[in-house]
C-alpha cells in the first residue's frame, strides 16, 4: 500500500508536480528532501500504468542511498521494486559487472581497495617499465585520485592507468572513467536510456566533475531528448573539496540543461535551537534565512556549550553528557509536549573535525562502559589475524585470480603470494602455521558454499591460552561475519548469495556504521548525510575548528560548511565543547575558543 498521509508545503508540493526535464531542488538541512524524492518518485510510477521503466536513485554516501531506499520501501509498497537506488561508485561498478565486457574489461573485474595493493601494482609496473619508484607510492596515488576526480592530468596518472589495464583491474577513481567510457558506447547508453525513466541525483553538492562527466553521459547530453532528472543539494554542506567535489556543478546543471530550480527552505526535521543556529552559519555562506519563514518548529531544542581544563576532562565531561541522556533521556526542554524523551546509542553521536580529536572522548565513554560505535575503513574492519584471513578465504574463493588477494594473504601469513594463490594453498599454509589458532582455519579452504562458511567460521572454538582483551576481540570478529551475512542474507535473493556478492556487501558496510551498536563517534565529514537526536560537537578551537591550515578565502569557507554540517546534524540537542588547553610533546599548551562559537548561544 502506498503511504500518502504527509501533507506537502507549497514549495515541496512545486518540485513534487514539475514535469520539467530537468530541475534542480535546493534543499537545506531538514527540509525534506528525501520525502520530496519519494513522492516524485511516487508521481511518476503511479502517473504511468502500463509503462516498465525503472527509476535510478543515486547518492554519495552508503547512509544516504539507504535511507532513501527505505522511504521509497515504505511509501511506494510493490512499486519500490521498479526504483534502483545506489551510490554513485556503486552504481558504477554494478554497470562495469554487467557490461565492462564490451570495453575489454574481465567478467569479474577486481577492485583494488587497499592502498598498499595500488601501491604495490603501480611499483611492479614501473619496474616492468625500466621507470623509477617514488619513495611514498601511498601518497602518489593519493594525489592521482584527486587529479582524476578534477579531470585533471598529473605525473604518473598515464603509468598508473596502464598498470590497471595490464591487470585488468579497477580502483575507486578509475570505476568512474570506465564507465563513463561504456557509456560512450552508442548501444550501451541506448540501453540504460531505454531502462531508466527518470535519474535522481542526491548530495549534488559532493559531485566531482568526473562523477559529473558519469552521470551527464548516463543522461545525454542537453540538446537531445535526455532522460528526465532531478538534482538535490545544498551548496552549504560541501565538504569533501578535498577530494575534488565541486559545489558549483549544480549551478552547471542548471544552467546546462536549462534546469526549472526549486528550494526547499523550510526546516521541519530541527528544533527551534538548531534551526536558528544552523540560519546563522547559513547567513555568513550567502545563504537566505529559513526561520523568518517559520512560525512553528517541530519543537524548542536545547544548546549547551561548556569548556574544560585539559582534553582528557572534555573527554569525561561528554562521557557524562551521553551517560545522561542514555540514562535519563532527553531534557524535557528540548522537546515537542509528549515527545518521548528516550534516546537510544545510535540516536547519540560525537563529532569533530579530525578522528584524533575523539579519542579522549572514546576513551572516557569505553571507562564507564559504553562501547562506541567508531567508523573504519575496509583495513580494520576485523581486527585479528584470524578474523582477517577468514575474510581473505572469502575473497579468494570470489575471485582466485585477483592479484591483490594474493598479496594480502602473502603479508597477513608472511609468505610468499605464489604460496597462496588457490584455496589447496592456502589451507596447506595454514596447516603449517605455529599458531593453533590460524591452523584452526584450515577446514575453511575446502567449503564451497558461502553460507557454510559462515555456519563453520561461527562454530570454530577460539585458541587455547586466549583470554580478555585478545579473546574479546576474536569473538567479535567472528561475530562480525555472521552479522554481515545475516545482513547479506536478508538484502539478497537466494540465487545471488554467492562468494562474490557477499564480499561486495561486506566492502560497503563497515563497522562503525549500521552494523555495529553503540553511540556514534564520526568525523564531521562522515556524518554527512546523518541524522541524530542528540549531537556534541567537540575541539571547538582555533586551529582545531576551524582547521589552522584553511588560510585562503576558499579554504575558510569550506571550514564553515564543515561547521554548518556539524550542528546541523543534530534535531533536538547539541552540545559544543572545548579543552582550555592541550597536551604537545612540550607540556600542555593553552588554546584559543573557535570563532564559531559566537553562533552558539547557550540556552
Amino acid at each position: 500500500m502506498i503511504r500518502s498521509e504527509y501533507q506537502l508545503s507549497e514549495e515541496q508540493q512545486a518540485a513534487v508536480q514539475s514535469n520539467d526535464r530537468a530541475i534542480v531542488v535546493v534543499a537545506s538541512a531538514g527540509s525534506g528532501k528525501t520525502e520530496v524524492a519519494a513522492r516524485r518518485v511516487e508521481r511518476l510510477l503511479t502517473e504511468s500504468p502500463g509503462e516498465s521503466f525503472r527509476v535510478l536513485a543515486l547518492s554519495y554516501t552508503l547512509k544516504a542511498a539507504g535511507e532513501l531506499r527505505e522511504r521509497f520501501q515504505e511509501r511506494l509498497g510493490a512499486l519500490h521494486k521498479r526504483v534502483d537506488t545506489d551510490t554513485v561508485h556503486g552504481f558504477a561498478h554494478s554497470l562495469l559487472r554487467q557490461h565492462g565486457t564490451r570495453i575489454g574489461l574481465p567478467v569479474e573485474p577486481e577492485v583494488l581497495v587497499r592502498d598498499e595493493d595500488r601501491a604495490e601494482l603501480l611499483a611492479r609496473w614501473l619496474v616492468t617499465e625500466g621507470r623509477p619508484v617514488p619513495d611514498d607510492l601511498v601518497l602518489v596515488l593519493q594525489q592521482l585520485d584527486v587529479a582524476r576526480a578534477r579531470l585533471t592530468t598529473s605525473p604518473l596518472l598515464d603509468e598508473w592507468t596502464a598498470a590497471l589495464e595490464s591487470a585488468g583491474a579497477l580502483d575507486y577513481s578509475s570505476m568512474l572513467e570506465r564507465a563513463t567510457e561504456l557509456l560512450e558506447l552508442r548501444s550501451a547508453s541506448r540501453q540504460l536510456r531505454r531502462l531508466y525513466g527518470h535519474v535522481i541525483i542526491d548530495e549534488a553538492q559532493n559531485l566531482t566533475p568526473a562523477q559529473y562527466s558519469l552521470l551527464t553521459a548516463l543522461i545525454g547530453p542537453p540538446d537531445e531528448a535526455h532522460v528526465p532528472a532531478m538534482v538535490v543539494g545544498d551548496d552549504k554542506q560541501s565538504i569533501v573539496s578535498f577530494a575534488g567535489a565541486d559545489p558549483k556543478l549544480i549551478s552547471t546543471f542548471t544552467m546546462d540543461y536549462q534546469a526549472s530550480r526549486f528550494e526547499l527552505q523550510q526546516n521541519f526535521r530541527s528544533a527551534q535551537a538548531i534551526v536558528t543556529v544552523g540560519d546563522s552559519v547559513a547567513s555568513q555562506l550567502g545563504q537566505s534565512p529559513t526561520s523568518v519563514m517559520r512560525t512553528t518548529y517541530a519543537a524548542p531544542g536545547l544548546i549547551e556549550v561548556h569548556e574544560a581544563a585539559d582534553e582528557q576532562a572534555e573527554g569525561n565531561l561528554v562521557a557524562g553528557w551521553v551517560a545522561r541522556l542514555l540514562s535519563e533521556g532527553l531534557p524535557s526542554a528540548a522537546l515537542a509536549p509528549g515527545e518521548s524523551p528516550i534516546v537510544r546509542p545510535n540516536e547519540v553521536a560525537v563529532l569533530a573535525r579530525s578522528a584524533a580529536t575523539l579519542r579522549p572522548t572514546k576513551d572516557a565513554l569505553e571507562l564507564i562502559g559504553h562501547k562506541p560505535a567508531m567508523s573504519s575503513s575496509p583495513d580494520d574492519w576485523l581486527a585479528t589475524l584470524p578474523g582477517k584471513l577468514a575474510f581473505e578465504i572469502v575473497a579468494l574463493r570470489s575471485a582466485s585470480g585477483h592479484k591483490s588477494t594474493h598479496w594480502q594473504l602473502g603479508r597477513l601469513l608472511d609468505v610468499d603470494e605464489e604460496e597462496v594463490t588457490s584455496p589447496d594453498q592456502v589451507a596447506r599454509t595454514l596447516e603449517r602455521h605455529m599458531d593453533p589458532g590460524i591452523r584452526a582455519l584450515a577446514p575453511l579452504c575446502s567449503i564451497e558454499q558461502p553460507a557454510d562458511f559462515i555456519a563453520a567460521a561461527a562454530r570454530l572454538d577460539p585458541p587455547q591460552g586466549v583470554d580478555g582483551q585478545p579473546l574479546a576481540s576474536w569473538e567479535a570478529d567472528f561475530g562480525q561475519l555472521v552479522d554481515a551475512w545475516q545482513s547479506f542474507t536478508q538484502q539478497t535473493d537466494q540465487v545471488e548469495q554467492t562468494w562474490g556478492n557477499f564480499r561486495l556487501h561486506v566492502s560497503r558496510q563497515q563497522r562503525g556504521d549500521d552494523l555495529a551498536p553503540g553511540v556514534r563517534l564520526h568525523t564531521i565529514h562522515k556524518a554527512q548525510g546523518r541524522e541524530y537526536r542528540a549531537v556534541a560537537v567537540v575541539g571547538l578551537n582555533e586551529g582545531q575548528l576551524p582547521d589552522f591550515r584553511a588560510v585562503s578565502r576558499d579554504d575558510q569557507m569550506a571550514e564553515l560548511r564543515t561547521f554548518y554540517v556539524a550542528v546541523t546534524r543534530a534535531s533536538r540537542v547539541l552540545l559544543a565543547s572545548r579543552a582550555r588547553s592541550r597536551k604537545t610533546r612540550y607540556g600542555p599548551r593553552s588554546t584559543a575558543p573557535s570563532s564559531y562559537l559566537s553562533y552558539l548561544s547557550p540556552s
